[in-house]
């Protein structure tokens, strides 16, 4: 049986240190990526609605339906990002 010996240079050692780092920063990127989607991609608060404000600058509620019609929704842009 032969044995083997496993010396690594300090030029190998400053390779794998720099992928290593490298991996990282990319890892890194990649995380706030997948973050920005899934922010965008979050209910909106209710809070925050156009009506909501004007209910709290006016002091007034204005007046909504029981249930929404079929020209009630607004149509959702498509995402240029995939």
């Amino acid at each position: 049986m032969q044995q083997y010996v496993f010396s690594m240079t300090s030029r190998m050692v400053t390779i794998a240190a720099a992928c290593a780092l490298l991996l990282c920063v990319l890892l890194f990127l990649l995380g706030v990526e997948i973050g920005a989607r899934f922010s965008a991609d979050a209910p909106r608060d209710e809070s925050a609605t156009p009506v909501a404000r004007a209910t709290v600058a006016t002091g007034s509620v204005a007046p909504q339906s029981a249930s929404p019609g079929a020209n009630d929704l607004a149509p959702v842009p498509a995402s240029s990002t995939l």
